[in-house]
Formats: structure tokens, sequence, C-alpha cells
């Protein structure tokens, strides 16, 4: 069980638990935190998992009170492109019959959302994928 105490409201026995915000948003980054187990967290507080999840889903939609993480910003580097550079077709994978013109990749991760537009190159596209799954 966690050192965190104030984790029941007092109220009569006959009535359903119920928890301090404080306590919920205690369990919640406990449960964000890297490697942690949404069954172990819940668990280890005598909770069911299905509460903690409903619990996280409150805390994404700011039932708790404000977030106070921002996002996560990542370094970029934008290199100046010349006039005259006119940007490359992906290639073919898979014996595909044609090729693939420059156009519009969307990717969509639990707290980030990335668009590419034109051509992609597949080192640079691993490297951003891997950045976020972080």
């Amino acid at each position: 069980m966690s050192e965190f105490s104030p984790s029941l409201a007092s109220v009569p026995s006959s009535y359903r638990r119920r928890y301090t915000v404080d306590f919920k948003r205690h369990v919640v980054q406990e449960s964000m935190a890297s490697g942690a187990s949404i069954a172990g967290v819940a668990m280890a507080h005598g909770l069911n998992a299905n509460q903690l999840h409903n619990w996280r889903w409150q805390s994404r939609r700011g039932d708790f009170g404000p977030i106070t993480e921002g996002p996560v910003l990542l370094p970029v580097q934008i290199k100046a492109v010349s006039a005259q550079a006119k940007p490359q077709p992906a290639k073919i994978i898979d014996g595909q019959d044609r090729g693939v013109s420059s156009g519009h990749i969307e990717l969509i991760f639990p707290d980030a959302r990335v668009v590419v537009h034109g051509a992609a190159d597949l080192p640079t596209l691993r490297c951003l994928v891997q950045a976020l799954r972080e």
C-alpha cells in the first residue's frame, strides 16, 4: 500500500466508499508512471482496476482539476530547402505496382498527433515513432 494517507473521506459505514480528489490524483499519477501496471496499482490501493481506468479517464477530462503537466516538447531541426529541390517519392515496398507520390501521413498516439506532408524517409519516421513511444 502507498504511503499516501488521505484516501477515504469519513462517511458512515453503510455508504459507498468515497475517495478524496487528492487520493484519486495520486493513484492516477502512480498508474501513469513508466512501467506501472494498472492492475498492480489498483490492487496496491485496494481498488478495482476498472475504477482506476475510470479515474484515469476522468483525470484526462480534467475532472480532478487543471492538468499541471504540459505537453512534452521534442527538439526539432529545420533545414532550408532550396527552391530547385524536388521531393522524392517514397520507395516501392512489397511489389507495389505504382509509385507513391508525395502525400500525407498522420500518426496518432495517446498523447500526440503527428502529420507529415510530402515525401517522408523511413529512418526519420522510425526515430519519430520511437521518440513518441518513450
